[in-house]
Parts: structure tokens; sequence; C-alpha cells
């Protein structure tokens, strides 16, 4: 199944590290990749681990690093020469690379955990997202994702609630606290090709990306199988 996309840019970034950035920078790659699209990931993150799940999980797609501005500029204009979608995992922090990349993006992605210490970044990462506005014509949109959420946890009811008053558009799908996301990193795959045992996660992460990319992507075909066949036997 082939996609016809519009070309972009598209940043994870956050005040703070332990946000699941990597998580979903891999996931929405991986998930763009099964359905037709040329993607890329660009790691700016120290650690580096998105770039070595992304190269675990599909070869296929371009990975490279960057640990500088002026190669986050580089490395962002090169990949989206030849690519419909450049993902970008961004360092835990709006450091200087950060901001290069919020300029240079489409869309930027901002995922939350609950926990106090995440509700009070958000500031923060509406003040960079302005700011990159500001420079680059509001061409940027942002999107707060609500990550690791629990379903009886009193601070994820609360970040829930106060969520829409943060300053940012909320997605309306959340990511619950789900061992599969757990058990993919360890294994090297994502949850949407780990078939059965990931289907309650698989169907939320894609109805988060459908949220986030409808209007960006439209499908040709009607199965959502990948087209490299590397979903588990047992789905």
């Amino acid at each position: 199944m082939r996609a016809s996309v519009v070309r972009m840019m598209i940043v994870f970034a956050n005040t703070k590290g332990g946000v699941g950035k990597s998580t979903l920078a891999v996931h929405l790659a991986v998930w763009l990749f099964d359905r037709g699209a040329k993607v890329a990931l660009l790691d700016v993150d120290r650690q580096l681990s998105a770039r070595q799940w992304i190269e675990e999980v599909e070869p296929q797609i371009t990975a490279r690093t960057a640990g500088t501005p002026e190669d986050v500029l580089s490395e962002a204009q090169s990949l989206a020469e030849s690519h419909d979608f450049v993902i970008a995992d961004g360092p835990g922090g709006l450091n200087d690379s950060s901001r290069t990349l919020l300029i240079l993006a489409d869309l930027a992605i901002f995922p939350i955990s609950p926990s106090i210490l995440d509700l009070r970044s958000v500031a923060e990462a509406t003040q960079a997202l302005k700011y990159a506005q500001s420079i680059n014509g509001g061409k940027v949109q942002g999107r707060l994702v609500l990550n690791r959420m629990r379903t009886r946890d009193k601070i994820s009811r609360e970040m829930a609630e106060a969520a829409p008053s943060l300053g940012l558009q909320v997605t309306k799908s959340h990511i619950r606290d789900l061992q599969p996301y757990r058990d993919a990193a360890q294994q090297g795959t994502v949850v949407t090709r780990m078939g059965y045992k990931a289907k309650e996660a698989a169907a939320e992460l894609t109805q988060l990306f459908v949220e986030l990319m409808t209007d960006k992507l439209a499908f040709l075909g009607t199965e959502e199988q990948p087209k490299t066949g590397k979903v588990a036997a047992n789905e």
C-alpha cells in the first residue's frame, strides 16, 4: 500500500527527558514506513536510543544523528530532500538544537507523562513553540500528547482534566502505560508489529497517529497491513 503524502518534518520535543519521546518517534516512523511512506529518523537526543532502536526494527528507514544546531540544520535539510517524512527525536531539554528543530518543523509533538514536573514543563515548551512560530511565520503546529497514562491513577486523571488549559492543543487520543511498549523496546520491534499480544497498544497508537496525520496522509487501499510483512504470525 502506497501513501500519498505532503512532505513534512515532525519533531518530538520536551523540556525534560523520560516522557516517551523516543518511543513515540520510533513508532511513528515505522507506522508511516509500513504505510508506504519514505521515512527518515533524525536522533538529536544524546542517548541516541531512537537511532539504535530504529536500526533494529527497520534497516530501510534512514537513521541519522546530529549533535549541534549546525548539524541539525544540515541533516534535516538533506533528509527532507529525499524523504516524505523526517521524524526527529529532540534532546531532553530545550537547548539550541531543540529550538533549531522547532524552527524547521511542520509539526511539534510534546509528550508529557503524569507527573507534576511534566505539567510544569508545558509552559516552557509553549514559549519555545511560540518563539519558533515567530521565526518561521507560524509554520509549525504544536500538539500535546498525554503519554503513559494510568486509568486508576489520580495524577493521570488530574492531568487529563488540566491539559486543555495548558496552552497547547491536546490530542484526543491518549497513550496508556502498557507493558507491550516496554516489551517492544527490549525485543527490538514496535507494538504495531507484535500481533495479538500488543493489539491494545497498537490500536491506541494507530488512533493517535491517524489523528495527528489525517490531513497529511491519504492511504491508498483499505487494509492496514505493513508492507514488510513483519507482523507477528499470531495476529
